[in-house]
């Protein structure tokens, strides 16, 4: 039995999809079981026979947590430690989701899992605070760090590029930040299939699709297959431009792509190129 935490966010909407295809027993809780709670927390996981407790739960609002960051710091920091606690409650593996924006993005290499840390943001902050709680409390946990995450549920940057593609015939898009896509249904089902397989390799984990680009680079393929596709119905005029050309609150890496060698020896863990799940996503746009 699985404890699907943050089941109706763009992740846990892949995760419980998945399940019900594979025919996989879970429990699904959204905000109705409030992981900044510690008592509410615990009291749901008592008594259950949760072997794995998913945490897809997280304060995503990149720029509003630097107005914000007490309250993303409650979910991203306290409502992660109270979820290591029940894991610990209950003898379960937890499974927890962070992001490249632990690192400043000085980096002129992928970054390895060993490598220091050191946030810029807000959000940042309080997702490097929820890994060191986490691994302060339990032995047993995956952290997997993604970057770019885009999927089939939620907002994102492909759906947003689609929507702004069928709208405007010019678009800029930042060409000086590096890093790499991550498709959930991909990333989903390499996590099924570290529970099948029952492994014990404990610890940080760099993941995300195969390849580095600039955001610019990305909108491009996107376009294309949108177009190939039919889903993107007009001719639009894409323009590369600076960070500072499109400023934001918070921010972001200019080098965030990892370096995977660790994942890459995980049991059930197969890396695929960009472009390729990006023309998955493309399969399957528009169904839910």
């Amino acid at each position: 039995m699985i404890w699907l935490v943050g089941c109706c966010g763009m992740l846990g909407r892949e995760f419980a999809a998945a399940f019900e295809r594979a025919g996989i027993s879970y429990t699904g809780t959204g905000s109705e079981t409030d992981v900044t709670d510690k008592n509410t927390v615990l009291s749901f996981a008592s008594g259950k026979n949760f072997k794995y407790i998913i945490n897809c739960s997280a304060y995503t609002a990149v720029d509003k947590a630097e107005s914000e960051e007490d309250k993303a710091l409650l979910i991203n920091r306290d409502g992660v430690l109270n979820l290591a606690l029940a894991a610990k409650q209950i003898d379960a593996v937890l499974i927890h989701f962070s992001t490249d924006y632990v690192f400043d993005g000085e980096s002129s290499e992928p970054y390895k899992e060993t490598d220091a840390t050191n946030p810029v943001s807000a959000y940042g902050r309080t997702k490097l605070a929820g890994e060191k709680a986490l691994t302060g409390a339990i032995d047993k946990y995956f952290i997997f760090r993604i970057s770019w995450l885009y999927g089939r549920f939620g907002g994102n940057f492909v759906s947003t590029m689609i929507r702004l593609m069928n709208e405007r015939g010019s678009l800029g898009v930042v060409d000086d930040q590096k890093g790499s896509p991550t498709y959930t249904k991909h990333l989903v089902e390499n996590v099924i299939r570290l529970i099948n397989f029952g492994s014990s390799k404990y610890g940080i984990y760099h993941y995300s699709d195969e390849g580095i680009i600039s955001w610019y680079d990305f909108a491009a393929v996107i376009y294309r297959i949108g177009r190939e596709t039919g889903i993107i119905h007009k001719d639009v005029r894409l323009r590369r431009i600076t960070s500072g050309e499109y400023p934001t609150p918070a921010k972001r890496p200019a080098m965030s792509a990892f370096n995977k060698d660790k994942v890459g020896r995980l049991e059930g863990f197969k890396l695929n190129r960009w472009e390729d799940n990006l023309s998955d996503y493309f399969k399957y746009y528009g169904e839910k």
